[in-house]
């Protein structure tokens, strides 16, 4: 089932000329320290290098990441992980420069580039990934972009008993996995559009707080629910309750999502992501379908059961 969402909105114009304006000085400072590697070392008294090929390295390395910005600036909000990189570095250098001056290694004067390469670029790359994060919830992906996971169960009762108990008030606490370290937080108690559910948690060490949003509500068919803050980098949760034409429901559960961090998120973590749906939706459809079938709201299967069948 495919659900309609919009495009992408253009990143705002500043956005891209800070980027542009980023890439143009890295390619004029690393190609001058390719061509002259000795005039910082000039310029600020310093006794010049015996191996000057290795600043003219760094050189082509700032030379790289003005390549990068350039990339960047053409869609900043797609590109971001190159701001998030290039922003570490501008970080990370101001850093080691202390450490190597508090040493009595370098001079301060030999730190003067530190103000051009690094500082006056925190605050428009830190707004820059700021934009980027906030369109996330305000301009979502298109559906047709996103990882695809299906799961299905057969539920021996009527669609409109199996949604009858998706919506009761406590349904949601009692699908959570017991070893998932999550609790609803808050919630409107209603699967219509608009309402919110917020959930908390961690993962492993990490603080985990996750709103999603009621996007569409045609009982006893579907609701659909949106992430609009949490781990993902869009997810779209379709539930779907179709007839078996033998008074049994076919209950569906469809989610559309993407992980963080685009391709390299995609390449190191999507295969984990995956075995976590495997398993939250074993044990999602293992107790709506007991809890339904027994005709009861109170009875939790136990979770080692579930282990016991290879779901860990």
């Amino acid at each position: 089932m495919k659900h309609s969402h919009s495009i992408t909105a253009t990143a705002p114009i500043w956005t891209s000329q800070w980027l542009f304006a980023a890439g143009f000085y890295n390619l004029v400072w690393g190609a001058s320290v390719i061509v002259w590697p000795h005039w910082l070392f000039d310029a600020t008294g310093l006794e010049r290098m015996n191996y000057p090929e290795i600043w003219q390295c760094v050189g082509m390395i700032v030379g790289v990441y003005g390549l990068g910005y350039l990339i960047a600036a053409t869609n900043p909000r797609m590109h971001w992980p190159i701001v998030l990189v290039g922003l570490l570095g501008k970080i990370f250098g101001p850093i080691g420069f202390a450490i190597a001056m508090a040493r009595g290694v370098f001079p301060p004067a030999f730190g003067s580039t530190i103000l051009t390469n690094d500082l006056v670029w925190w605050i428009p790359f830190g707004m820059i990934l700021r934009d980027a994060w906030r369109s996330r919830a305000l301009d979502p992906k298109p559906i047709d972009s996103l990882q695809r996971f299906v799961r299905e169960v057969h539920i021996k009762a009527p669609p409109t008993v199996v949604f009858r108990f998706h919506e009761s008030p406590k349904a949601l606490e009692k699908l959570i996995p017991p070893w998932e370290n999550m609790r609803v937080a808050e919630s409107a108690g209603s699967l219509q559009v608009g309402t919110l559910v917020v959930l908390k948690g961690r993962v492993g060490p990490v603080p985990v707080r996750w709103v999603a949003r009621h996007t569409e509500y045609d009982p006893p068919h579907l609701f659909v629910d949106r992430q609009e803050s949490g781990p993902f980098a869009a997810w779209v949760h379709c539930h779907q309750f179709l007839s078996d034409g033998q008074g049994g429901t076919i209950l569906r559960d469809e989610v559309n999502y993407a992980v963080p961090l685009g391709i390299l998120g995609q390449w190191l973590g999507d295969w984990f992501v995956r075995r976590k749906l495997e398993v939250m939706f074993a044990y999602r459809h293992e107790v709506t379908k007991r809890l339904v079938e027994s005709g009861g709201n109170s009875v939790r299967p136990d979770a080692r059961a579930l282990l016991s069948k290879g779901v860990t």
